[in-house]
């Protein structure tokens, strides 16, 4: 890739419903070569999917976070069962402590339970241990994958809002493919396209959609993705944590968990020697802190966006 295509990613990263001509022209090249160089990351497999961030909790739904490590010879039968399943979110192949891990959503806490336990009784024999915990929150900031600023805040509404039918299957449409122009998403939805234009601004100011951007292969970019645990001894600090992990430009993501004194971040370096100074300066920084787990996420293979179950 050359920085054309970097900066190509960057611009989707920040949004990726921006149209063909402005990417163009925010490129300086023509919409053909634009459209050329999109199309090929997505066939070289660095572009995975068009994802739209959707508040889930806006519709009521919780999630869980669930790793667990399956016997060697069920492997590829589990991983094939999690992306048939409409319960299952962001997942992905880990090498170290875990060697899956997925997210789990439910209307309820028991709804999750009930979900988890359609995978224990399926493979109750192959599991050799688990973890499933509540997620409280989970911040994305993607553009730091290309050394970019983040958008995203820390804080958010997370009232519950009703939306009609239509709205949903917009919402449904867009977590699947969020370049979907609303052209396209009249013809779906059955109704005008500037009638579709204005139910998406009112998904967006309500909050309900918080951002376009793209789950990318980071292996293409020559990247090593690492989660890590951080044991959370000071709760005053927490925040001070958060705020220091939300603006550290090596780290991608970041999740909350309900009742438990850990966080859990991502990591994104170009070689492991990065990752243990990355490490040093987080523990220098937070004494009262302790480093858990650390384990290198190998391979993505459901994106971030709401499962299925969201939206029947």
């Amino acid at each position: 890739m050359d920085k054309i295509d970097l900066r190509l990613l960057t611009e989707l990263m920040k949004n990726s419903r921006i149209a063909i001509t402005t990417l163009a022209k925010r490129l300086k090249i023509s919409r053909e070569v634009a459209t050329y160089r999109l199309n090929k990351l997505k066939r070289d497999g660095v572009i995975l999917d068009f994802v739209t961030e959707i508040n889930t909790t806006k519709l009521g739904f919780l999630s869980g976070s669930l790793f667990i490590n399956i016997k060697a010879n069920k492997e590829k039968e589990f991983s094939e069962f999690i992306k048939k399943s409409d319960f299952a979110s962001w997942s992905g192949e880990f090498s170290g402590v875990w060697r899956f891990g997925l997210d789990i959503y439910g209307k309820t806490n028991e709804e999750i339970h009930d979900n988890f336990q359609m995978i224990y009784h399926k493979f109750k024999d192959d599991i050799i241990d688990h973890r499933l915990t509540l997620y409280k929150n989970k911040f994305f900031f993607h553009e730091k994958y290309l050394n970019e600023k983040t958008s995203s805040q820390l804080l958010e509404n997370s009232k519950k809002i009703k939306i009609d039918e239509k709205d949903k299957l917009i919402l449904r449409k867009l977590s699947t493919n969020s370049r979907l122009d609303s052209v396209e998403l009249s013809s779906v939805v059955n109704l005008t396209t500037p009638a579709v234009i204005q139910r998406i601004r009112n998904l967006e100011k309500n909050g309900l959609i918080k951002k376009y951007s793209i789950f990318i292969d980071v292996s293409k970019l020559n990247l090593f993705q690492y989660s890590v645990f951080i044991t959370n001894k000071n709760i005053d600090n927490k925040n001070k944590l958060l705020g220091y992990l939300s603006a550290h430009s090596k780290v991608p993501f970041i999740a909350e968990y309900i009742g438990d004194p850990f966080l859990e971040f991502g990591v994104v370096v170009k070689n492991p020697y990065e990752l243990r100074k990355v490490l040093q300066e987080i523990e220098e920084s937070f004494p009262d802190n302790r480093i858990i787990e650390v384990f290198l996420i190998q391979k993505e293979f459901i994106s971030i966006g709401p499962p299925a179950s969201v939206f029947n």
